[in-house]
């Protein structure tokens, strides 16, 4: 395994790739994503360890959305089973995925934790979602645009220190300590592309929310304009996971890779 190093630019590749890829098999991954809404709508429910169990098995759904990705590259159908294929073998890394979603749900805590602390505060948030008259009003109040601005901030190195972990536990077989770390360094050098990568998808959900606006104005029936709007969030999270795959795997060079391109002789390079 190689540490690979892109260009800022390959963060817009992955974005198009996970919409290129999501429209062979739209319906199918349509699917797998209201599997896990509605899985972590249900476990949710249940008092204290159900939001636990649904921070806990993300890194579980990541791993299942690039297992996805890499099926439909080789032409197969998509079936709800990718989606606990990681763990579904009798010689799968189990115990390393549960240590990784223990780790993962400590790191959201403490980033719910320096968000309360740094930021306005619960109370002040309960403030301003009590004298709201709208969601406009809501969005518009100083105290949580601040709350969102420390959380998506804190969020961030989070996501990028877990990012390639499922895909290093899986497949290079690699102990927690190593995945993070691993993980860390690989989105440390290829945080150019990364920012590109979030930024695309930022540009793809304001563009989304300001082509729902115009379908609700547009079409007098409410019914039918959250429904398309429904849809148009629906297919958008679905190409998001679907470029995961292509995030992690351009980040790392199998040893046959390196074995292929070291044998290429410098003056047969291209």
């Amino acid at each position: 395994m190689k540490l690979r190093i892109n260009p800022p630019s390959q963060g817009f590749a992955w974005a198009r790739q996970g919409w290129q890829v999501c429209a062979r098999q739209p319906m199918g991954y349509a699917g797998l994503v209201g599997m896990v809404i509605a899985g972590a709508l249900l476990m949710a429910g249940f008092p204290f360890v159900g939001p636990l169990l649904v921070v806990g098995l993300m890194p579980l759904a990541w791993m299942g959305f690039m297992l996805a990705t890499r099926r439909v590259m080789l032409k197969e159908r998509l079936t709800p089973g990718v989606l606990i294929e990681a763990v579904r073998a009798p010689d799968s890394p189990r115990a390393a995925f549960a240590r990784l979603g223990a780790a993962y749900v400590a790191a959201t805590f403490l980033v719910m934790l320096l968000a309360q602390l740094l930021g306005p505060g619960a109370e002040a948030l309960a403030d301003a979602l009590e004298k709201a008259q709208d969601t406009d009003e809501v969005m518009a109040d100083p105290r949580v645009l601040q709350d969102m601005a420390w959380r998506v901030g804190l969020t961030w190195p989070v996501s990028l220190l877990f990012w390639h972990t499922p895909a290093l536990s899986l497949w290079a077989r690699l102990p927690l300590s190593k995945a993070l770390f691993f993980s860390a360094v690989a989105s440390w050098r290829n945080l150019g592309a990364f920012v590109v990568f979030g930024v695309t998808w930022l540009v793809a959900m304001i563009g989304l929310a300001a082509l729902t606006r115009l379908v609700q104005q547009v079409i007098p029936v409410p019914a039918l304009a959250n429904m398309l709007t429904f849809a148009g969030v629906l297919w958008l999270i679905s190409c998001f996971y679907a470029s995961l795959y292509f995030s992690v795997v351009d980040c790392f060079e199998s040893p046959q890779q390196a074995a292929a391109t070291e044998s290429i002789e410098p003056d047969q390079a291209p």
